[in-house]
């Protein structure tokens, strides 16, 4: 479940274009016209594993509460890493927005990962093929770098590599504890 957590950061920068409101003022469109192209660069950086971009669109104190283990992840240099580690183990990794929002200095997005996992580093065999849902919040600063991200998983994909994390030995053990009952 850890690895899986981590696996799904990867929804965390999946966000392409703003929703406009009639009672935004030009500065806040534009303003969200801008965190949300700085937020295009970093999903391609994520899938192409080009850490010069992710350092220009992240600031020196970003927290993602999203990290390995349920960690908080601190720090431009902790967070590229963990960003660009998603890179060296899914390949042909690809981010698809389903609909996005972005309102002053927070965007909101539900989106999907896809790729390939190059090893068993997550948890899963490699060769596992990822198609995760979930929902990001990102903010930014007034300079369009990203300060924080909060992330939530599609619990259905969550519970589907928890039984591939065992082996299917979940659905086992659910099978042997119904066969018992039905025993006494």
């Amino acid at each position: 479940m850890k690895k899986i957590l981590f696996c799904t950061l990867a929804g965390s920068f999946c966000f392409l274009i703003s929703c406009n409101d009639s009672g935004t003022s030009g500065s806040d469109n534009s303003q969200n016209a801008k965190n949300l192209e700085n937020n295009r660069k970093v999903v391609k950086a994520i899938e192409t594993g080009d850490a010069a971009v992710i350092d220009s669109f992240i600031t020196s104190d970003a927290i993602d509460h999203q990290g390995p283990n349920g960690t908080d992840v601190k720090g431009t240099d902790s967070v590229r890493h963990m960003l660009i580690e998603m890179h060296n183990h899914v390949s042909d990794l690809k981010f698809d927005i389903i609909a996005d929002a972005a309102n002053g200095d927070k965007i909101f997005c539900l989106s999907t990962m896809t790729g390939t996992l190059k090893d068993g580093s997550w948890g899963l065999p490699a060769g596992t093929k990822l198609n995760e849902k979930g929902v990001d919040i990102i903010q930014f600063n007034k300079d369009g770098k990203m300060t924080e991200h909060w992330g939530f998983v599609d619990p259905n994909t969550m519970m589907k590599h928890m039984q591939e994390m065992q082996g299917g030995k979940m659905e086992n053990k659910m099978e042997e504890k119904k066969d018992t009952s039905k025993k006494m």
